[in-house]
């Protein structure tokens, strides 16, 4: 497997290209000042498994700066913690 170094900004720059490489099968080295941040590789098609939850929707209370409301959407207190970051 073909392994490709490049940096953060050459990587912003020409996303695609690198996104093409790994479909192809090769594998992308992500640099930031000369230092190894992350690797791209190609999906090997097992997807994502889907963990039920350890802890019920009402354990959202105990974190500091989560105020559940009655009716309460798991959903959308997701959505409004996204848009307060």
């Amino acid at each position: 497997m073909k392994t490709e170094t490049v940096n953060v900004a050459a990587l912003k720059q020409n996303l695609s290209a690198y996104l093409h490489m790994v479909e192809q099968g090769a594998e992308v080295l992500v640099t930031s000042h000369r230092r190894a941040v992350a690797r791209l590789v190609p999906d090997n098609g097992t997807g994502l498994a889907v963990r039920p939850p350890t802890l019920p929707v009402s354990a959202l209370a105990n974190i500091r700066g989560v105020k559940l409301r009655k009716p309460f959407s798991a959903v959308q207190a997701l959505l409004e913690d996204r848009q307060r970051r």
